[in-house]
């Protein structure tokens, strides 16, 4: 008997055999229970996702002869059951959109046959694979027939391009959109698959296949079939990655451990080991891509750590690791520039020097100090070993806890260098104490205006000397108008 490839031999038979589109097949079994079945239905989706296998189990359930009525679970084993899986039966049609095209196809194989009645089935089942790719006047030759169809015709259609259906169809049919398949889903239903065929696969090479599969189940079964061509019964990661050309989980973290321990020349090594394993340097791109959205995950929600879609067998405490040496903005801005990066690599000529020029890149956006920090006097380090936060604090720290009530004017030096002046918090110096006049109020007022005019020159020397503001400066020409403490 011919080898028959994975993703044949295990095409789901029955509405619960189908992953990861309940929403879907439970809709389908309820109408088969409750004979609501509309006479036409359009099934949407990505690849390899169980569009035409959903038409075909419908379509069984339909027909299937172990039941007076339609069923929402087929037997499997009747006439019918058997000769629409192996697609040989009379009464259901399978069509392919992109060969019938032209209106005269369709009118010959689908229109010129709806008045003869099924010769065994109970429905005359048209399955329009790839619908989107009919011709405009093919959809208009449809029209009336799939509105008011005979009784026992019923359409189905399968298409990975829903916007690209006329609204006159769509608005006469019953429409499904199945979704990608997660991750989780996959590494199961080939983890089902191993075991019945008898390989040992490792959980870190299933893993590996189901993330590069992105959703589809078809793809997934695929890679795994060309997997074990080539490493037999016995699979790992390494397996995978040399005939799929993926790029495992380790490599990857080794690229952003790299970056986090800011070492420039560990950057040209790493990229010389990925070309001489023969990585795609846009696939590496890629996977850099999604660590750095798990690390951010993991930023948010440490918790995650423990959902394998984030973190793999082993790799949850390097991850969190990982997660705790980059700041959200540092994951930001590298996820932005892996994205330019991959789509440069695409075009250029040496795309190992892109590589190694992203990963240089990143390295140095780790340096970059916001500008609300400068700003607040925050980021670069000053000339004498700490940043302008630091002498601040310093300031506020020498100052103690106990300010007076009423400033003396006789020490305007000693309140500028406390950190805790008016002019530093803004504050107008303010007496508690009982005025003895009007007179006496207004020296009072003269001496506080007169300090805090001295004190606000001195410290807005000292921040003109400051390294970060000089940087920022340098950049933003401006003149210091006001200082505030920043609580």
């Amino acid at each position: 008997m011919a080898y028959q490839v994975l993703a044949r031999k295990y095409r789901p038979q029955k509405f619960g055999d189908v992953v990861g589109q309940r929403g879907v097949t439970q809709t389908l079994r309820n109408a088969l229970s409750a004979g609501r079945l509309a006479q036409a239905f359009v099934f949407a989706g990505p690849r390899g996702v169980g569009k035409t296998t959903t038409a075909r189990i419908l379509a069984r359930a339909l027909n299937c002869t172990s039941n007076e009525t339609p069923t929402p679970d087929p037997c499997g084993a009747c006439d019918a059951c058997v000769e629409i899986a192996e697609g040989r039966d009379i009464d259901v049609l399978e069509i392919d959109a992109a060969t019938h095209t032209q209106v005269e196809n369709i009118r010959e194989v689908v229109i010129a046959g709806l008045a003869m009645a099924p010769v065994r089935d109970r429905y005359k089942v048209f399955i329009i694979d790839e619908v989107h790719q009919l011709s405009s006047h093919s959809f208009n030759a449809l029209l009336k027939s799939i509105e008011e169809p005979p009784p026992h015709v019923i359409f189905m259609m399968a298409t990975t391009q829903l916007e690209k259906i006329p609204d006159t169809i769509l608005s006469r049919s019953q429409v499904h959109e199945l979704r990608t398949i997660g991750a989780r889903q996959i590494t199961e239903q080939l983890r089902s698959i191993a075991d019945a065929e008898s390989v040992r696969i490792d959980d870190a090479a299933i893993a590996l296949i189901a993330r590069a599969a992105e959703g589809s189940m078809r793809d997934a079964q695929s890679a795994f079939d060309q997997v074990i061509a080539f490493a037999g019964e016995s699979i790992d990661v390494d397996d995978v990655s040399a005939v799929l050309g993926l790029i495992g989980r380790d490599p990857v973290l080794d690229a952003v451990t790299v970056v986090a321990d800011e070492e420039p020349g560990a950057v040209f090594v790493l990229a010389g080991r990925f070309v001489e394993a023969g990585y795609d340097l846009r696939q590496a791109c890629r996977e850099l891509s999604r660590a750095v959205r798990d690390l951010l995950v993991l930023s948010v929600d440490p918790a995650r750590a423990d959902d394998p879609e984030i973190a793999g067998e082993g790799e949850r405490d390097r991850l969190l690791e990982l997660a705790g040496r980059f700041s959200r903005e540092d994951l930001l801005r590298a996820f932005d520039l892996l994205t330019r990066a991959e789509a440069d690599i695409r075009s250029a000529s040496q795309p190992r020097h892109h590589f190694e020029m992203a990963l240089l890149r990143w390295m140095h956006l780790r340096r970059l100090t916001p500008l609300a920090d400068l700003l607040q006097g925050r980021g670069a380090p000053s000339p004498d070993g700490g940043g302008a936060e630091r002498r601040l604090a310093r300031g506020r720290a020498g100052s103690g806890s106990h300010r007076p009530a009423t400033p003396s004017p006789a020490s305007p030096g000693r309140a500028a260098g406390s950190g805790t002046t008016a002019a530093e918090t803004s504050v107008q110096a303010r007496s508690d104490a009982p005025r003895a006049g009007a007179d006496a109020g207004a020296r009072e007022a003269d001496a506080d205006a007169g300090a805090q005019e001295e004190g606000t020159e001195e410290l807005r020397a000292r921040v003109r000397e400051n390294a970060a503001v000089k940087a920022m400066l340098e950049v933003f020409p401006a003149e210091i108008t006001r200082i505030e403490k920043i609580s």
